[in-house]
């Protein structure tokens, strides 16, 4: 083939394949030549990243981001479809990213829906994750699971179990998931363990179709202690939702619906 041949043979495991010929540039110094191909990083490789902010489809989601803001403690009660993995893990990563918290910890009550497939393999993470999954596909849609993997090595995300939270001192964020299968014990110490500057966001569904092993909604607890004691209302703020709420489907919003009315 010629010089200018638009092409080259390459011989590979014996067998000829025509290879394109690169498109290459001399470099100022009159060099090696250098190739001129775009390299694309994927956006979740750019440590500035940041994704777009979350918005409230409704007026219980405006009110649960408003109350992220001004309370220590935040409670968000809900059904099903109503977005409190998706915005509280949102509005979490994006505070991490920008540098408003230094750490974010995630637990949840460790109690499986149904049977259990018995005791899960490895470690701490490996046993835990599959408990945490609304909230981690969340945090991995919106900034990639290597992100999130980084974050585990540098201590920047902790995954938590309850059990082992006696004695601990939790700073900057702590998000627990199912706060409704916990008892008033277990929420008494999750609620001490927080720093001072720290913010507690407990999600779960409190309408009463959820409880603990021992038939306490935990939830349902935590509202009646704070209406209770009213100095802490200035720290501790309640959002209830229902199922005119939801926004998952229309599916998701007939089922809750269904299971409502055949509680009645």
């Amino acid at each position: 083939m010629g010089a200018h041949a638009k092409g080259f043979i390459e011989i590979i495991d014996g067998v000829e394949t025509s290879q394109p010929r690169k498109k290459t540039r001399r470099t100022r110094q009159g060099g090696v030549p250098e190739a001129t191909g775009r390299v694309i990083k994927s956006k979740f490789q750019d440590e500035s990243y940041l994704a777009i902010p979350v918005t409230a489809k409704n007026d219980v989601q405006k009110q649960f981001l408003n109350a992220l803001k001004e309370f220590d403690v935040v409670v968000f009660s809900a059904p099903a479809g109503v977005g409190k993995s998706y915005l509280t893990m949102s509005e979490a990563s994006d505070w991490l990213k920008k540098g408003l918290y230094d750490k974010i910890t995630l637990s949840r009550a460790v109690i499986p829906m149904g049977r259990s497939l018995g005791m899960l393999p490895n470690n701490l993470q490996q046993k835990f994750e599959p408990f945490l999954m609304p909230l981690l596909e969340v945090l991995w849609k919106r900034y990639g699971k290597s992100y999130y993997e980084n974050c585990l090595a540098n201590g920047s995300i902790e995954l938590l179990a309850p059990e082992y939270a006696r004695g601990r001192s939790v700073s900057d964020v702590m998000i627990i998931d199912e706060v409704q299968c916990m008892d008033q014990n277990e929420l008494y110490t999750m609620l001490t363990r927080m720093e001072q500057g720290s913010k507690l966001i407990l999600i779960g569904d409190g309408t009463g179709h959820q409880t603990d092993i021992k038939g306490v909604n935990g939830i349902e607890w935590l509202t009646r202690f704070v209406d209770k004691n009213p100095e802490l209302q200035k720290h501790i703020k309640v959002i209830t939702a229902n199922s005119e709420d939801i926004v998952r489907g229309g599916l998701c919003k007939a089922m809750v619906q269904a299971k409502e009315r055949e509680s009645k």
